[in-house]
C-alpha cells in the first residue's frame, strides 16, 4: 500500500505541535503558577529551565535510543514519558514535584525533537525533503497559535482565582489528551528504510521503500545506494571521528548556537510581557497580541513548504538571517529611543517570520540531512544538547538583563534584542560557507563529506 509522503510528514509534524501548545501553555500560565507556589519574580526563569534540564538529558539519550530502538520507538518512547511528566506536573501540590514533572516531560521532548527530524529525513524522497520537513514548521504555528489563543480566552473568560487554582492544570490536560491521540497515530507509522538498512534489515527496508517511491526502477536506485553506502561508512565498525565527519559535526555543534542566539525562545517564553512592556496595551491586549506571532509563523511555514525545495536551504537562510538581524535592530533602536508604541509590535510579527522561514524550519532540515546516516543520530544528538543548553542560559538571563538596573536605565530594554541582532549578521556570514543539499539524496550529501577527507 503507497504511503503519502506528506500525510507522514504531517503526522510527524503533531509533535512539533505539541512542543509549541506546551511552550506558549506555559508561557501564558507562568503568572498563574508563580502566585500559586509563590515563586519569587527573580525566579519565575527556573520554570522554564526545568523542561530544558530534562530536554538536554532527553537529547543525549536519543543518540543511543535511535540508533538501537530505531526511529519509530523512539518516538513512542518520547510520548509515553510526556505523558508520564504532564500527569506528575498537572497533579503536583508542591513546586519539588512541579519541577520533577517538567524535568521528565523536558526528557520526552529531547527525545522526540531528535528522533522526528531524523525520521522525516530518512523516509522522505530527495526532491521532497525540504517540503516535507518544513510541514513540521505549519504545526508548530498552529501549536502556538491554538495555545496563545486559549490562554487569552482563559485570562478573558476565567477569574484570575480560578486560573491560579485549576485553569493551568486544565490546559495541561488538554495537552495530554493532544499526546494520546499522538501516540495512537505514530504506531501507524513504518519505520526508517535507513535505519533498516544500517541494522541489515535489508527486505524489510525495500518493501517500505516501495511504499513512498512511485516506481519500481527508483526503489531499486534509492536501495542500491543505500546498501553500497553501508558498505563504505561500514557501520558494524566503531566510527571514527575525522576527515569530512568533522565539517558536519560542526554544523552540529555551531548552527543551534546562532538558532538560540536569534532570540526565538526568549520572545515565545515572555511574549505577554514583551508586548505588554512595547505596546502599553494591558494584560489582555498583551495576551491577545501573541495570538499572532503564531499566524505569522504559519504564514512563514507555508511559505516554506512551497519554496523550500525550490529556493534551497541556503538562500532561505539567508534571507532569514537578514530580515532577523534588521527586524530585531529596529525593535533595539525604538526601545533604547524610548519611542514605544504598537506599531513597534509588529517587528516581532515580522521577526518571527523571517525566524520560521530559515531557523525555525530549514536548520531542523539541514541539520538532519547534512549529517552522513553513520552518525546522524549522533550528530542530531549533539545538535539538541547544545540547543537546550544555550536556550536554557538565555531563557534565564532573558528577564535578569531586562531586571538589571544599569541596563534598564541605560538601554532601555534594547539590550537583548542589540545582542540578538547583532548575532543574526554574524549568522548571515557563517551561512555563506555552507554546502547546499537542495535536491540531494542522503547518500550524495554523505560522499561529499567524504571529499573533505574520507572516515575510514
Amino acid at each position: 500500500m503507497k504511503k503519502n509522503i506528506y500525510v507522514i510528514a504531517s503526522i510527524i509534524g503533531l509533535a512539533g505541535y505539541i512542543f509549541s501548545y506546551d511552550t506558549s501553555n506555559l508561557a501564558g500560565s507562568i503568572k498563574y503558577i508563580q502566585e500559586f507556589y509563590k515563586i519569587e519574580p527573580d525566579k519565575v526563569g527556573k520554570l522554564v529551565l526545568a523542561s530544558l534540564i530534562g530536554n538536554f538529558f532527553g537529547s543525549f539519550s536519543a543518540a543511543y535510543l535511535t540508533d538501537f530502538l530505531g526511529r519509530k520507538k523512539s518516538l513512542l518512547l518520547g510520548i509515553l514519558i510526556s505523558i508520564l511528566g504532564l500527569f506528575i506536573v498537572s497533579f503536583s501540590y508542591s513546586l519539588s514535584i512541579f519541577y520533577l514533572g517538567r524535568i521528565i516531560f523536558g526528557i520526552s521532548v529531547g527525545i522526540i525533537f531528535v528522533a522526528a527530524p531524523i525520521y522525516i529525513v530518512e523516509v522522505s524522497p530527495a526532491s521532497k525533503r525540504g517540503r516535507t520537513g518544513a510541514v513540521r514548521q505549519i504545526f508548530l504555528a498552529l501549536g502556538l497559535i491554538f495555545g496563545y489563543t486559549i490562554t487569552y480566552l482563559f485570562e478573558l473568560y476565567f477569574s484570575l482565582i480560578w486560573n491560579i487554582n485549576v485553569g493551568w492544570r486544565v490546559l495541561i490536560f488538554i495537552e495530554i489528551l493532544f499526546l494520546i491521540v499522538m501516540f495512537l497515530t505514530f504506531t501507524k507509522l513504518p519505520e526508517s528504510p535507513r535505519w533498516l538498512i544500517m541494522k541489515h534489515k535489508d527486505l524489510e527496508a525495500k518493501k517500505i521503500l516501495s511504499q513512498f517511491l512511485d516506481s519500481p526502477e527508483k526503489v531499486d536506485t534509492v536501495y542500491s545506494a543505500m546498501i553500497d553506502n553501508r558498505l563504505k561508512e561500514n557501520t558494524s565498525k566503531k566510527v571514527k571521528i575525522k576527515g569530512g565527519l568533522i565539517f558536519a559535526l560542526l554544523i552540529c555543534i555551531i548552527f543551534p548556537i546562532f538558532r538560540q542566539l536569534s532570540g526565538i525562545n526568549a520572545v515565545t517564553y515572555y511574549a505577554q510581557n514583551i508586548f505588554a512592556a512595547i505596546s502599553r496595551g494591558g494584560s489582555n491586549m498583551a495576551y491577545f497580541q501573541s495570538i499572532f506571532i503564531g499566524v505569522s509563523g504559519l504564514l512563514a511555514a507555508i511559505f516554506v513548504v512551497i519554496f523550500a525545495d525550490r529556493i534551497g536551504r541556503k538562500v532561505l537562510l539567508m534571507i532569514g538571517a537578514l530580515g532577523m538581524f534588521l527586524s530585531e535592530g529596529i525593535i533595539s533602536y525604538f526601545l533604547y529611543v524610548q519611542k514605544i508604541n504598537i506599531d513597534v509590535s509588529y517587528f516581532i510579527y515580522i521577526y518571527n517570520f523571517f525566524f520560521t522561514i530559515s531557523v525555525g524550519a530549514m536548520l531542523t532540515v539541514y541539520i538532519s540531512e547534512v549529517v552522513p546516516t553513520v552518525i546522524r543520530s549522533k550528530g542530531n544528538s549533539i545538535s539538541g544538547m547544545i540547543n537546550w543548553m544555550i536556550d536554557g542560559i538565555i531563557i534565564y538571563s532573558f528577564p535578569l538583563l531586562n531586571a538589571n538596573i544599569y541596563l534598564t536605565e541605560t538601554f532601555h530594554g534594547s539590550f537583548p534584542f542589540g545582542i540578538f541582532s547583532l548575532s543574526m549578521l554574524i549568522f548571515f556570514v557563517v551561512i555563506l560557507f555552507l554546502p547546499e543539499t537542495k535536491g540531494k539524496t542522503l547518500e550524495e550529501i554523505s560522499l561529499y563529506w567524504k571529499t573533505k577527507g574520507d572516515w575510514e
